[in-house]
């Protein structure tokens, strides 16, 4: 029966242009080498070598199956590269879904870091609400997702990555600006932008001003932070952000203050029970880790 190692040695013998140099080649002894191309040419029916003193010469036979000898030993490293490459990064693409606050803000950062080491994988991202991404990662279309607020339902998997206090941003020359700390008094009569009516982090804006006996001029409403964000540094208003997104903006003429009390973002992860992460994600999410320790105490949280 022919085995690989017997179109080794074949392989070893046209590269040497001897089978002792090719026993020396493959770390073994010109005997074995010897028996492996004879049972070469028993099990083909080739004959592959005119065995003249002193050297062998390839015969058209021979010349012919080193053509295809050589194109399968192509394919063979070709495989052996794309299996060390699947060891070091995984394979497929790598599908993230983020909330938009994070889409636009921490995600990118983690994704320049990830694709710097890791230029193969390919990625989809795709934002929504958390309820929708719960869905998605549930349904496996997402292979994680990070949310603010996760469903209650099975299916899915739960990790926190971050909680962080909300700081207050405005325009770099308002006058709040030279205040180290801002509460809700500051604010009494200030423009704020905050979110729409129900949503959770309105409703626990709306709290803290109640509690505090405060009143400020909401003069716009929006779902998205980053256009909180361009407002602000607009100097339409004030408003309290998740700092990740406010880090963002701290170069175009905005900046952040700690605010007290603050209210609490939460950034978890999440993913499809009873699936393995695979090494992408799990990558990814080790970026992901590292990128909030180091920015957690970038802007005064």
């Amino acid at each position: 029966m022919i085995k690989l190692s017997h179109f080794e040695a074949f392989n070893a013998v046209m590269l040497s242009g001897s089978m002792t140099a090719a026993a020396t080649m493959m770390h073994t002894s010109q005997p074995n080498i010897s028996r492996s191309i004879s049972k070469l040419e028993s099990g083909t029916g080739l004959k592959l070598f005119e065995r003249v003193p002193g050297r062998l010469i390839p015969t058209s036979d021979g010349l012919a199956l080193y053509e295809e000898v050589q194109r399968s030993f192509v394919g063979l490293s070709r495989l052996t590269e794309a299996a060390q490459r699947i060891h070091r990064t995984g394979s497929g693409i790598l599908r993230i879904g983020a909330i938009q606050t994070l889409s636009l803000s921490l995600v990118p950062r983690a994704i320049k870091r990830f694709t710097d080491v890791f230029p193969q994988v390919k990625l989809s991202i795709q934002t929504a609400h958390s309820d929708v991404l719960s869905r998605w990662v549930r349904e496996h279309t997402c292979d994680f997702a990070i949310v603010s607020t996760p469903d209650g339902e099975d299916g899915v998997e739960r990790e926190l990555l971050y909680t962080a206090e909300g700081v207050c941003i405005m325009h770099a020359d308002h006058p709040l600006a030279a205040r180290p700390t801002i509460t809700p008094r500051d604010l009494a009569g200030e423009r704020f932008i905050t979110f729409p009516q129900g949503d959770p982090p309105r409703l626990l804006m709306d709290r803290i001003f109640l509690d505090a006996n405060v009143e400020v001029s909401r003069v716009i409403e929006t779902s998205y932070s980053s256009i909180t964000c361009s407002l602000v540094s607009q100097g339409v208003g004030v408003a309290i952000v998740n700092p990740y997104v406010a880090r963002e903006y701290l170069n175009s003429g905005l900046v952040a203050r700690p605010f007290v009390p603050a209210p609490r973002h939460n950034a978890i992860m999440i993913f499809p029970s009873g699936k393995p992460l695979g090494r992408p994600v799990e990558n990814f999410i080790e970026i992901l880790r590292k990128l909030v320790k180091e920015e957690e105490d970038s802007i005064g949280r």
